[in-house]
Order: C-alpha cells, then structure tokens, then sequence
C-alpha cells in the first residue's frame, strides 16, 4: 500500500513537471495546447464548427509562432505572462465530431 502511494505521488510529481514544460514552450511561442494538436478527421470537423472569430485568433496565433521561430527569439516575458496555454478552445468541439463520427459509424455498420 505504502509503496502504491510513493508510485502514485512520483507519477503525480512527473506530470506536473511535464505539464509546466510544455506550458513553457507553449508560451515561449505564444501558442495554445489545441493549436499543436494533431489535426485528424475529428479535429478538421471540428475546425470547420468554430467561430469566424476563433479561426481568426488561431492563425494569428500561428502566423506569431512562426515569426518568433524564425528569427529564433521568444515572446517577450511580459507577453509570456499572459499566455492561458491550457486553455482549451476547441477540445469540445473535436470531442462532439468524435462521437457523432463513432455514432455514424455504428448506425451503418448495421444497415
């Protein structure tokens, strides 16, 4: 039991320190979690739901991602302070496409 807990706490310990990595990088470059996520079917039903706006605001932040690598500097400090790189804008979206495909996908496989 002992031994269950310091495994439990080791892993928790390394999943904060992973998670503040990539929150590091992801502001260094001023991008969000969704943004680097892989872009399947799901998340390109999802891409196509999103507000004008939100689609907007993704490639502005991309188009800023890719000026600050190519002149290999990061956003400034200040900038990197309020970065929200966690939060999620189209997690939702990409979960609601997953499951309407999976639902589909049932509903023919018995016709």
């Amino acid at each position: 039991m002992a031994l269950l807990r310091l495994g439990n706490r080791l892993w928790l310990n390394f999943c904060k320190s992973y998670q503040a990595s990539v929150v590091s990088s992801l502001n260094q470059y001023g991008l969000k979690y969704d943004d680097i996520k892989v872009e399947d079917e799901d998340y390109q039903k999802a891409l196509s739901r999103m507000s004008p706006e939100e689609l907007q605001l993704r490639a502005r932040r991309f188009k800023r991602a890719f000026d600050i690598d190519v002149k290999r500097k990061y956003l400034p400090e200040d900038l990197q302070k309020l970065q929200q790189p966690l939060e999620p804008y189209a997690t939702k979206l990409i979960d609601d496409a997953k499951e309407r495909r999976i639902e589909r996908e049932i509903l023919n496989t018995y016709n």
